[in-house]
């Protein structure tokens, strides 16, 4: 807590004198100096006449909530507004990350051809230091994603899945790549709507003149913002949200059937059934593999990198963008359908089955139009914003195995694979086939339930 009651509205402060009126550690560095600043912000509003200088505005009779009940990351996708000049520098600045890439992955792979293993975190690390004329975060920024890259083919090495055997290192040659600035290479002015994002310091040592963006809205508690492309140069905002809502802690358990025409069918302990539909998903898939069906026949007929081939390449990623963001929206309304059901239930475990095994080599297994539909289907999205969305409220997700839940008769216990949207067996059960699955699903995993039918069910589809 600070001690507003020692300053006043209208006066002016210094930094250091501030500190010291509130009760707080006059911070220097400049991650914290950021954090403070937006502690202030919390209890009272001011003004910065220059650098100096605080100007008190108003003093908040009860603190906005802050980081101290937890926080969540999320991330903001703002469009780039700038000169034409910075635009062209933040396009030379990603061809630059490109180069450090690819300059990172060929060192790494000779390393490991004259060592037998590969080079460790801090030697990465000094070697992309002054490799490009990228400004020195930006560098660490590139070695940081292939870092994890990297780490991340080890740990599905060790998993010992199917394909594990063929996954391989990151080796492709990168034209553009993402850049990164952290809380020391920018500052935001929330007053004139500017971000400044710094350049390498020049040779005679003095710092260069900041790229300045103008933005309509940019959230508080900003951690990390990244140059990426999203048909035209985007900046990828990460920042830190304050936790408000309560978690649920009750007995009430549910489980989810995940599906590709019901993306959501799911049952709790009292029997209260909802089925969200993802026909609208669907839809969207169709049309962009026709539409993009078209293009591609088009362009296969022309040279290879020649004008026209080119411009049908970017209407084939055009399309892409266009329908990835439908998709995301339709994505974002369903997990929200979802989570309006469980607090209006309170609902405080979710159990939904494991589909790894069904979505994988589907090549091999099943005929054109099912894998077609298997590889349009976008249940890891899905998942995700669910993740995301129920861990505000300390709702837990639980993956498990979904074998034979809808093939079991929640009744007598029989096996039986339906072909229609209804389940029925032979001793007369009948029901729908994804409620039957989640029901499946809840019995298998909850030993003091036992699930025979729902005692309402809600039918819902997104606009």
């Amino acid at each position: 807590m600070m001690n507003v009651e020692n300053i006043k509205v209208g006066e002016t402060y210094k930094y250091k004198e501030l500190c010291n009126l509130l009760g707080v550690k006059c911070e220097t560095a400049t991650n914290k100096r950021v954090e403070l600043l937006e502690e202030f912000e919390r209890y009272f509003e001011y003004e910065r006449p220059d650098k100096y200088h605080f100007l008190i505005k108003k003093i908040y009779d009860k603190p906005l909530p802050g980081l101290e009940n937890g926080y969540f990351y999320k991330t903001m996708i703002i469009p780039v507004k700038c000169s034409k000049e910075d635009y062209q520098y933040l396009i030379q600045c990603s061809c630059w990350a490109g180069d450090c890439w690819n300059k990172l992955v060929k060192a790494d792979n000779d390393f490991y051809k004259e060592n037998n293993k590969f080079m460790n975190k801090s030697e990465l690390q000094t070697f992309v230091k002054n490799r490009t004329p990228l400004h020195a975060v930006g560098n660490q920024h590139v070695y940081l994603k292939y870092y994890v890259a990297r780490d991340a083919m080890f740990r599905s090495r060790k998993a010992g899945h199917e394909n594990s055997n063929k996954v391989k290192l990151p080796y492709k040659k990168k034209k553009y790549y993402v850049v990164g600035w952290n809380v020391f290479c920018y500052s935001i002015d929330y007053k004139k709507h500017e971000l400044r994002l710094a350049k390498k310091v020049g040779e005679d040592g003095k710092y260069q003149k900041p790229i300045t963006c103008s933005f309509k809205t940019m959230p508080k508690h900003v951690v990390e913002i990244e140059l990426v492309y999203r048909n035209g140069l985007c900046l990828a905002v990460k920042y830190k949200e304050p936790k408000t809502n309560t978690d649920i802690k009750t007995n009430n358990v549910a489980a989810i059937d995940l599906g590709e025409i019901h993306s959501i069918t799911s049952i709790d302990n009292n029997g209260n059934a909802i089925i969200i539909t993802g026909r609208k998903i669907r839809s969207i898939k169709r049309l962009q593999n026709k539409e993009q069906a078209k293009l591609r026949s088009k362009r296969d007929k022309l040279i290879k990198g020649s004008r026209q081939y080119r411009k049908y390449s970017r209407a084939i990623y055009k399309l892409k963008v266009k329908t990835d963001k439908q998709i995301l929206d339709c994505v974002h309304k369903i997990s929200k359908l979802y989570l309006d059901y469980c607090i209006e239930n309170g609902i405080s475990k979710v159990y939904y089955g494991d589909l790894d095994s069904c979505t994988r080599n589907t090549k091999e297994r099943v005929n054109k139009l099912v894998g077609q539909k298997l590889n349009d289907w976008c249940y890891g999205l899905l998942m995700l914003q669910l993740e995301n969305k129920l861990s505000r409220y300390g709702i837990e997700l639980v993956k498990v195995s979904e074998a034979y839940s809808s093939q079991t008769c929640p009744h007598c216990g029989h096996r039986h694979k339906p072909t229609g949207r209804n389940y029925e067996c032979q001793c007369g059960y009948k029901q729908h086939r994804d409620v039957v699955g989640a029901m499946n699903i809840l019995n298998f995993n909850e030993k003091d339930v036992q699930l025979e039918k729902y005692n309402n069910l809600k039918y819902l589809r997104i606009a």
